[in-house]
């Protein structure tokens, strides 16, 4: 009778109590008055609309990128079939056969497993857009323009000057020092040579200590406190030497990129073989299958080859065509007067007199804007010949005479709608290393169902990078770069919105803006440091831009 009238007070008439309570709280709330019951209603429609909004913005930005990855599969049919049909029949190379040929990644074995990056033989995408005759007159028309500014620049200077220069002084001015540097270059390539000696010393040699023991602990951890100093070390001396010898930027920047392009290296063939050496067992020493470490022409090949992502094995081509590399070459050195001449004729001229008497009367806001839209143009043009120089040149160069046979370096980022597509098409190189050992180690192991931690933190470790080797190569710590990248980058990382059809058109007029805003400051801190007098102490002058109490000095 008791757990009856117990049970009647928990259910009434087979309604749930709490029913009631909240009938009896309904009540009072409108005994309260019905501005309660409204102010309640309109957070709740308030709250609904936030989360479909949201919801929209991650559909949206899911169906973008599906539709650039399904584009890039149709581009990739078509130039296939056009390569297939036009390249002579020793050339051609092995290519896949389901018109996936610009897809990247392959799909996750495992839930939880990002996709893992896919190495197949496929040609530059400019390559194959140059068999298109619409796009080889293009690329006509920019070699009749560099050989007019050519032109244009031999009869200035034979009735301005006097002589005949074409940016000659300019380019030995900035490949000074070149005997020191290839040493300092070939003092890093033996480190890195001492590096593989030391791993494949621990994964051969752990195997000798039993599991979990005390000894293989010790092992384990010293050589990982070795490879920690080594990085430090690696890192440190070039940049001190290089400060120290007062190097023209573009001598310095080539060094100080090869020491990360090898820090890269190393970083990626010690976590790529770490997995294999953990998993070695003493009885599979016999088994050529099963080894710690990779041999060393394996390590050696992929110090030189054109990827940062290791593998052991990569596709190759049948043969070197020699012609295609000599031409590679001649593009580079091309280049490299092309953009010398821009900064002689249009770059220069803005920032040289920045810091002199007769310029100090101008203010540094009308200074910086006069500078900005002047720079504009002219850096946008050094940007656009660096990417050629170095992602599709150079790169391809090496390529050929490795015959390395996957040339995607580059994909159609000029396409971009949005700079969240801009970012990853940009440089597959390095956002190949990005992926693979920052945002997929990040999250699988550190931060799972959390991506933008880890786009975040591909973001802090590409501006570090980016910043170090701008500040060492200009001897002054001026984080705009930083900024942009780790600042601005991230907020239009995020800005999933295409602009409706303008989107293009956005993305390259932040682009040429951008640009022309970081070379104008770059341009004047430079000129400061070399007009204005040094008033405060070495290390502190390091960090304050100068170009900012010049004018007032």
């Amino acid at each position: 009778m008791e757990s009856r009238q117990q049970n009647g007070y928990e259910r009434e008439n087979g309604i749930p109590t709490s029913i009631h309570l909240l009938q009896k709280d309904g009540l009072m709330n409108r005994a309260r008055g019905p501005a309660v019951e409204e102010m309640d209603s309109v957070t709740l429609r308030k709250m609904s609309i936030q989360t479909v909004r949201e919801n929209v913005q991650r559909l949206q930005a899911t169906l973008v990128e599906e539709v650039d990855e399904k584009l890039s599969v149709m581009v990739g049919k078509v130039l296939q079939e056009i390569e297939q049909n036009s390249m002579p029949e020793q050339h051609r190379y092995v290519l896949v056969d389901d018109g996936h040929k610009y897809q990247n990644r392959t799909k996750p074995k495992k839930d939880g497993v990002l996709p893992e990056k896919q190495f197949m033989a496929r040609n530059s995408l400019l390559t194959d857009l140059f068999e298109i005759k619409h796009i080889q007159t293009i690329y006509n028309i920019f070699i009749v323009i560099l050989i007019i500014l050519f032109i244009n620049t031999a009869v200035y200077d034979l009735v301005i000057a006097g002589k005949l220069d074409l940016g000659i002084d300019l380019i030995l001015w900035n490949f000074q020092g070149f005997p020191m540097i290839f040493f300092l270059w070939l003092c890093l390539s033996v480190t890195t040579v001492l590096l593989f000696c030391c791993f494949n010393m621990w994964a051969t040699q752990r195997i000798r200590w039993v599991p979990s023991s005390l000894g293989r602990k010790c092992w384990d951890y010293g050589w990982l406190a070795i490879l920690i100093i080594y990085q430090i070390l690696f890192l440190c001396i070039p940049a001190i030497k290089v400060l120290k010898s007062n190097l023209a930027p573009a001598i310095s920047m080539a060094i100080l990129m090869e020491q990360v392009r090898l820090m890269m290296k190393t970083y990626a063939f010690v976590r790529s073989n770490i997995p294999r050496a953990l998993a070695y067992k003493s009885h599979q020493s016999g088994d050529k299958e099963m080894i710690a470490c990779p041999g060393f022409s394996k390590f050696l090949y992929f110090l030189f080859a054109p990827t940062l992502v290791y593998r052991d094995d990569y596709p190759r081509t049948k043969e070197i065509r020699w012609k295609f590399v000599v031409w590679c070459f001649l593009e580079v050195i091309g280049v490299i007067f092309y953009v010398a001449f821009v900064f002689e004729r249009f770059l220069i001229p803005i920032y040289r007199d920045f810091g002199l008497k007769s310029h100090r009367n101008t203010p540094l806001s009308e200074s910086i804007v006069v500078g900005m839209f002047g720079s504009m143009m002219p850096s946008m043009l050094v940007m656009l010949c660096a990417f050629y120089c170095l992602l599709h040149s150079w790169m391809n160069a090496f390529a050929e005479m490795l015959r390395f046979a996957d040339r995607m370096f580059y994909k159609d980022w000029w396409t971009a709608s949005s700079h969240a597509a801009y970012y990853r098409l940009w440089n597959i190189v390095v956002h190949d290393w990005l992926y693979t050992y920052i945002y997929k180690d990040f999250n699988e192991n550190v931060s799972p169902r959390k991506r933008w931690v880890s786009t975040l933190m591909v973001f802090v470790v590409s501006a570090v990078f980016h910043e170090y080797i701008l500040a060492l190569t200009f001897r002054f710590f001026y984080p705009m770069l930083f900024i942009a990248f780790a600042g601005i980058g991230v907020i239009l990382m995020f800005l999933t919105k295409d602009f409706m059809s303008g989107g293009n058109i956005f993305v390259w007029l932040l682009l040429c803006i951008g640009t022309g805003i970081l070379t104008c400051l770059y341009g004047f801190e430079w000129y400061a440091r070399i007009n204005c007098p040094q008033v405060l102490d070495p290390v502190l002058d390091f960090f304050v831009p100068r170009s900012w109490t010049c004018t007032t000095v």
